[in-house]
């Protein structure tokens, strides 16, 4: 198109541009933080994608960081809009720092989804491009292997599921609209069973740029979007500008920027800026085209109404604080698996399947009611939560292996544990046997490194408390027990093989939360007598579900030990007497916690947990 008279040379500006409400949320984060709190305040990654907004808030007294290792013990530390993952937040508390969360709202509200889907046995697809620092922190929200990063349909090519596995998907907050749909697309007619958000996880103020510019783009010449070279929105505001109709367009961080010879042969110039550009730069460019002969021209848009509430500055809790019961193992489940994670490891030097195999065995699902014991007593001592995480996970490790050997051929010969195929009919019984005898000796890894307790001699003492619990005298005793009782085997007896098999461990989880934290010995006998009577009855009522459960609730089959004339609490007592041997035992659990007061009430839930559980 050639230049025509000055009068004829305008800017479309587009409408909506510039600042959403997530961006203006977590600026204002640091803003009052400084106000309140003086310099310097500690932010973690670039608050925003915007180099001005960075500059202006280093000016203000904000020290920005990459890591949060980098920040002093007990300093302010603000996380970014773009949403952090799990284990930043973990490394946050572990250095005292007082942690305010400036994640957007919609980001959150995807971190929320992916974990929902997960616990509902779902493996996630996240739609977003590698590396954006808001698809670091989403799949840092689960455990690897529980989420797969796509960014093209050929993406999905080289993913190890079936066509009939159990999928949702998420979207980049930021992800240009057109490829999204296209994207899901893909996914739909690759598998036949995907859960899909509510609503569009797209924010609603990249579509709205995104629909604004791709009305403008066809009448103009040139496009220039606004915006930093590290935001995502901005360069997929380029894209957008291009795919409906623009010959030209390009991206400018300021006014010195403009290509000054596209400008010269443009009439007609559509204009518009990302989410995170501030008014400051926009109108500098804007001032620059006028300078140059070009008219500023408002556009019709969709008018922006959204406010979110401004980001507390109240420090977040520690992951170990009260909350509902649920709340807590929401919490931990999601911590122990990154924790289990990085202790299995993805070393290319190790063997994959066997990694696979005991990954599938311990990550992912389960109660998690040990590892909670160790961190709620951990609680009630003054421990820290970081330390009894990693306890649990050993516990985790022993459990999980416990469950592998006792599913095999040679002991139950179960095909499903917790809803999916137990590990030897998904892998092999050999590879079970490996897998086991690995996580066994992970637990006692896990036991040993001085991340688990900087005291050599404590973790010599979990060490040998854990050997203790899983031997002869424990776990393995108690299930020798199971497989050959005596030929008239009394309730007694019973009771004993029960407390070895189950009652071992729990045991265990509770000594080495107390071992935690400055505990006295009438306090820690106190604990044992209520770690004593929780493991009998947590076993009784397994005895209660395999007799009148679900299989489809519990996850496994169920009924198969009264068919192969084992023992227990059930047909020893009868139902009725098994259900009041259980009330008995929980009132001995909270007669036992009762000196220790109102701060043992995470405590008290467990116990009514262990009773009432349907599973």
């Amino acid at each position: 198109m050639s230049i025509g008279t000055q009068d004829q040379r305008r800017v479309l500006l587009a409408n909506p541009r510039g600042f959403c409400a997530g961006v203006e949320r977590a600026i204002d984060a640091v803003e009052q933080a400084l106000s309140l709190h003086g310099a310097p305040v500690y932010v973690r990654r670039a608050i925003v994608h915007n180099r001005e907004v960075v500059s202006r808030l280093e000016a203000l007294g904000a020290v920005f960081v990459q890591e949060v290792d980098e920040i002093p013990a007990g300093a302010m530390a603000i996380l970014s809009a773009h949403g952090s993952a799990r284990a930043v937040k973990h490394a946050a508390h572990n250095r005292n720092l007082r942690v305010v969360d400036a994640v957007c709202p919609l980001v959150a509200k995807v971190h929320a989804e992916v974990e929902a889907w997960y616990r509902a046995g779902r493996h996630v697809l996240l739609i977003g491009h590698q590396g954006h620092p808001e698809i670091v922190g989403t799949l840092g929200q689960l455990p690897a292997g529980a989420i797969s990063l796509v960014t093209h349909p050929q993406d999905l090519d080289v993913l190890d599921l079936a066509p009939n596995s159990a999928v949702a998907f998420a979207v980049q907050t930021t992800f240009a609209a057109g490829d999204a749909e296209e994207m899901i697309a893909a996914i739909r007619a690759r598998f036949t069973d995907c859960a899909a958000p509510r609503a569009s996880d797209i924010c609603y103020a990249t579509t709205n740029r995104q629909r604004a510019i791709s009305a403008i783009a066809p009448q103009a010449d040139l496009v220039l979007v606004v915006g930093d070279t590290m935001s995502s929105n901005a360069r997929r505001l380029v894209e957008v500008a291009l795919s409906a109709g623009c010959p030209q367009a390009r991206l400018v961080a300021t006014a010195r920027d403009l290509p000054v010879d596209l400008i010269a042969r443009a009439g007609v110039i559509g204009l518009t800026a990302a989410a995170s550009t501030p008014e400051t730069a926009v109108r500098g460019v804007c001032d620059a085209l006028v300078d140059q002969g070009f008219a500023l021209e408002e556009t019709d848009g969709a008018p922006e109404r959204v406010r979110f509430r401004p980001a507390g500055l109240e420090p977040l809790s520690t992951p170990g604080d009260s909350g509902s019961l649920e709340d807590r193992l929401s919490r931990l489940r999601a911590d122990l698996d990154a924790v289990l994670e990085s202790a299995i490891g993805q070393s290319d030097t190790r063997n994959r399947r066997l990694a696979d195999a005991m990954r599938y065995a311990v990550t992912g699902a389960g109660k998690r009611f040990r590892a909670l014991l160790v961190a709620s007593v951990a609680d009630l001592v003054g421990g820290s939560y970081a330390h009894a995480l990693r306890i649990g996970a050993a516990i985790e490790c022993v459990h999980a292996q416990s469950l592998v050997h006792d599913d095999l051929p040679c002991m139950d010969d179960d095909d499903l544990r917790r809803g999916k195929p137990t590990l030897h009919r998904k892998f092999d019984e050999a590879t079970a046997v490996l897998a086991g005898d690995a996580l066994l000796a992970l637990a006692f890894e896990i036991l040993a490194d001085e991340a688990t307790h900087p005291d050599g001699a404590l973790r010599a003492r979990l060490v040998l408390s854990l050997a203790r619990a899983v031997g002869q005298d424990g776990l393995a005793g108690g299930q020798m027990m199971d497989l050959h009782p005596p030929p008239h085997p009394t309730a007694q007896d019973v009771f004993e093989c029960e407390a070895r098999k189950t009652g071992a461990l729990i045991r265990f989880a509770v000594e080495a939360g107390a071992m935690l934290g400055p505990c006295t010995e009438q306090e820690r006998e106190k604990l044992l007598r209520f770690a004593e009577n929780l493991g009998l009855v947590f076993q009784i009522r397994d005895d209660m579900l395999d007799s009148v459960g679900d299989p489809s609730v519990v996850g496994k089959a169920l009924r198969k030990d009264g068919a192969a004339g084992r023992q227990s609490a059930t047909n020893t007592l009868g139902l009725d007497g098994a259900a009041r041997k259980a009330s008995m035992l929980e009132d001995a659990c909270h007669h036992a916690l009762e000196a220790l007061g109102p701060k043992a009430m995470p405590l008290h839930d467990l116990a009514r947990f262990a009773v009432r559980r349907m599973h």
